[in-house]
């Protein structure tokens, strides 16, 4: 049976504040799996990540990303979520903010436009199968210092 409009929108932003708390730590990153299918495909739609044709295509391989920058890290403010029940998509209006690891002084905030296409489990659990993602255009050098995309991810 498929969820609810509102147990969706509960169910992002449970997954926001989980990814916000132990997304970026090694230690930690495998909390995730409760929100991310095995074979999550990340869709990038900016240059600096490789566009659309790369990306990553598993959650194991997401997961590198998200932990292969120990110097920074972001969070999440949500500002927003759209969704399309019947369509099982999800799409948040985002204010990222990153963060120096060592220093916690803010390097750079931007907003994030991740569209979110979702499915049901075994279980009939929702999942994130496939994101799309989209962020505010920033200058390249910007652009490169400051995404995981620009530290070989």
């Amino acid at each position: 049976m498929k969820p609810s409009y509102q147990e969706i929108v509960q169910w992002m932003k449970d997954y926001f504040a989980t990814y916000n708390q132990y997304a970026q730590d090694a230690a930690t990153v495998r909390r995730l799996d409760e929100y991310f299918a095995p074979d999550l495909r990340f869709i990038p739609y900016m240059y600096v990540f490789g566009g659309p044709q790369a990306g990553h295509h598993s959650r194991e391989d997401f997961y590198r990303m998200l932990t292969g920058h120990p110097d920074d890290y972001e969070q999440f403010e949500v500002l927003d979520i759209f969704v399309d029940v019947e369509r099982l998509v999800a799409v948040a209006f985002l204010i990222a903010r990153i963060y120096d690891s060592r220093t916690d002084e803010l390097l750079v905030e931007k907003h994030y436009l991740p569209l979110y296409e979702l499915t049901l489990d075994e279980r009939g659990a929702l999942k994130i199968k496939t994101i799309r993602f989209f962020w505010e255009a920033s200058p390249p050098e910007v652009d490169a210092k400051y995404s995981g995309a620009g530290k070989g991810n």
